[in-house]
């Protein structure tokens, strides 16, 4: 859900070139489009200009720990004790997590640029189980990043891709963080669980009082039933469910079809309802089969849904979407967007779901993705300077 590939045709050339055309458009400092150009180029292994930042910045420091109880890889810059900018980044659902050899490039290529990284393997995480444990964690982990000795006034900046990156708008809006984070920047998340729900399930969205047609990908429709699943009160009910939708690989192309055999009456109420809904096709019935989910399930899905808590969000935020996601309508971006006090929205077709693939075919498009970093790097770095205050 979060692999980064490599870009196709970008020489070091072209890249220098783009960053004084950029400069000159965007007004961006000499610094701001260094930084950007150094983390993409390593994220992304340009060829030569990768090699060129690994030239002129120290080799960063990487440490596998553990912080605030979760396992996580620390990222400093190569030389120095900081202070520096803080940046916890959250991956999307794979199964390397912090590992995942296009998350350590990331990480490293913030560190080149100056920034300390965490990267935490949130619960459930890796396996597409998404739960208000896995924001509990994370919420912990970012306050941990933010009391760090080395981390530029006691603040720290969000970047989360897919539903990395709704996780990270859920954690900026928490009480004890909302004005300690500077910057979140959030790759094609999704707003409304409810509606994610409804759209996995019966391939429709609701946008305003119209249901609209989405095909996404079928691996949607196995995290959403975990997530619910994981959700559910412990039990024997929860522990069965679970094991056997953990056991479907994630690339089935109809990964809810074990549940069609389940003995439904076997389940206690709770989890029946809930089978029920995973099962429904029929967008006529889904509000009312949402409505039959017990009260701390569907407190849950309000909990993990960042349009609900939008305006607790007092940081900027940058959202980037594809035209077209594989995941989750553009309608959720904009949502968020509009609903986010301080938020901007860049549409591009660079990113497939939170992939970049960069080239010079389409320059515009280019332009407003590269510029979304830009920013985001240049505000995780000066909103965390303590004189200035959001």
């Amino acid at each position: 859900m979060a692999r980064i590939h490599r870009p196709r045709g970008i020489t070091l050339v072209g890249l220098l070139v783009l960053v004084l055309v950029l400069g000159v458009v965007f007004r961006s400092t000499v610094a701001a489009n260094a930084r950007a150009l150094g983390v993409l180029s390593t994220t992304l292994r340009v060829p030569v200009a990768g090699w060129l930042t690994g030239v002129v910045t120290d080799e960063p420091r990487v440490a596998d720990t553990t912080v605030a109880g979760a396992p996580s890889v620390v990222v400093r810059p190569g030389g120095g004790d900081g202070p520096w900018p803080a940046v916890v980044f959250v991956n999307g659902v794979t199964r390397r997590g912090r590992h995942h050899p296009d998350v350590r490039r990331l990480a490293i290529g913030l560190a080149r640029a100056g920034y300390v990284v965490l990267v935490p393997d949130l619960p459930g995480l890796a396996r597409g189980e998404i739960t208000t444990r896995t924001l509990a964690q994370l919420i912990a982990v970012a306050r941990a990043a933010a009391a760090r000795s080395d981390a530029r006034g006691g603040r720290v900046a969000f970047m989360g891709v897919s539903v990395g990156g709704t996780l990270a708008l859920l954690a900026a809006g928490d009480q004890g963080l909302a004005r300690r984070t500077t910057v979140v920047a959030a790759v094609a998340p999704y707003a409304d669980l409810a509606e994610v729900i409804r759209l996995a399930t019966t391939g429709r969205y609701r946008t305003g009082r119209r249901l609209v047609r989405f095909r996404a990908k079928p691996f949607l429709r196995l995290v959403v039933a975990r997530s619910l699943v994981g959700g559910l009160a412990p039990g024997a009910d929860r522990d069965k469910l679970r094991a056997s939708l953990l056991a479907v690989p994630d690339d089935a192309e109809d990964p809810l079809a074990g549940l069609l055999a389940w003995p439904r009456e076997q389940l206690a109420p709770e989890a029946r309802a809930l089978v029920s809904l995973l099962m429904n096709r029929d967008p006529a019935r889904f509000d009312r089969l949402y409505a039959r989910l017990a009260p701390a399930e569907r407190a849950d899905i309000a909990r993990l849904s960042p349009i609900r808590g939008a305006r607790r969000v007092l940081a900027r935020v940058e959202l980037a979407s594809a035209p077209k996601d594989k995941y989750f309508p553009l309608a959720e971006s904009r949502a968020l967007a509009a609903r986010v006090p301080d938020a901007r929205l860049t549409v591009t077709s660079t990113l497939h779901h939170a992939v970049p693939r960069a080239s010079f075919h389409d320059l515009a498009d280019l332009y407003r993705f590269y510029a979304f970093v830009v920013r985001t790097l240049r505000d995780a770095r000066t909103l965390a300077d303590p004189g200035r205050r959001r």
